[in-house]
């Protein structure tokens, strides 16, 4: 099948690495694909040699004129190469897409990549209206969880072509538990602290501070941010005094070997659409402890033996969950077993597995 995959850049977010690996794995399952995207922009995900990269817009300081182009640019793309079918990622591009594939009998896919709903904010009024509008015009719309399939039948009244699609796993998943350290480990930018919860996670500290140190365990959070708001979090810290037992440890690129380290991973966000990092710690053998978040969190993990779950920003319960993973080895040891075994879900062929079948039934009924 001859694809298309239409993304903003080929770095960056989460969502433009999603659509790399989607078209390195359609590319390695024999597949013809163009992934078409802001080639003027830093590109830091690699991308398979099998796959043609196109380039999607003129460079411009201006929005208006570079996103305009970009209409016209794909719109040739598309006539010259003619694509069975034409994938979207996000809001913007899929949009782009579908104005660029009008008359052209081009079926094209809106993947949307974040919660409908959520605990932590009020979703912006243009991005209810770009979920609401925009799967009205599209072959097929693809959502994260079936949590936010069931909102959108339910706040959006739009059942037809609405599909769940999971992200791909970028890491692949550990053969053997490597030998862990009494590390809680966590992860995410320090600028979205009430979204990622480090204030629920200080306070839980705070309460298991006597066992921390008994066990001798540490917390560590790793991630970015700017000054100020590391200091806020650094002030959380300290008025908790639970400086001997959180670490900071800023900003890093060995992900993985710090999941492969550590014997727990906690997630103690307010909101979350699928969280990657709980997916890519349990892959490397990490316990879970993650936050329900409106059922979302539970597709993950499914049930007790692969991970424990909290009520959403409730620190006692946050705090009693810990203290269960720290405390019962065994029980610990089986759940980061399980949890391998569950992240192996979201491999990268499974859900080209799952993206074939849509592919299929969409072009059949364009």
């Amino acid at each position: 099948m001859k694809i298309f995959l239409v993304c903003n850049s080929l770095g960056g977010g989460g969502a433009e690495r999603v659509h790399v690996n989607l078209a390195n794995g359609f590319a390695q399952q024999g597949h013809e694909v163009y992934l078409v995207a802001d080639t003027n922009m830093e590109a830091s995900y690699p991308v398979d040699e099998a796959v043609k990269v196109l380039p999607l817009c003129p460079k411009s300081d201006n929005k208006f004129v570079k996103w305009g182009k970009a209409i016209s640019w794909l719109r040739k793309n598309i006539k010259q190469y003619r694509p069975e079918v034409v994938i979207g990622n996000m809001d913007l591009c899929s949009l782009i897409s579908r104005l660029a594939s009008l008359g052209l009998s081009v079926p094209v896919i809106f993947t949307n990549h974040h919660a409908l709903e959520s605990q932590a904010y009020d979703v912006h009024f243009t991005t209810k209206v770009c979920d609401f509008v925009i799967p009205r015009f599209m072959s097929a719309t693809t959502l994260l969880t079936i949590a936010d399939q069931e909102y959108m039948a339910r706040k959006y009244h739009q059942k037809k072509n609405v599909f769940v699609m999971p992200n791909p796993l970028s890491f692949t998943p550990v053969s053997n538990i490597p030998p862990k350290e009494n590390v809680i480990f966590a992860a995410g930018r320090l600028n979205n602290w009430r979204y990622k919860g480090w204030d629920i996670l200080i306070s839980a500290a705070e309460r298991l501070a006597p066992l921390l140190r008994e066990e001798k365990w540490k917390i560590q959070i790793a991630g970015g941010g700017t000054k100020s708001e590391t200091e806020v979090i650094e002030k959380m810290i300290n008025n908790a005094h639970v400086e001997d037992v959180v670490e900071l440890l800023g900003y890093r690129t060995d992900m993985e070997s710090l999941y492969q380290r550590s014997a727990i991973y906690c997630l103690s966000s307010r909101s979350e659409g699928l969280p990657m990092v709980l997916i890519e710690a349990m892959s490397q053998g990490c316990a879970p402890v993650a936050c329900e978040n409106l059922g979302r969190t539970k597709e993950i993990v499914t049930n007790e033996s692969e991970g424990l779950l909290f009520k959403t920003g409730d620190v006692d319960d946050l705090a009693k969950q810990l203290s269960i993973m720290i405390t019962d080895c065994d029980k610990r040891t089986k759940i980061q077993n399980s949890a391998v075994k569950r992240s192996e879900f979201y491999l990268i062929d499974n859900i080209v597995d799952m993206w074939e079948d849509l592919l299929k039934n969409v072009v059949k009924n364009k």
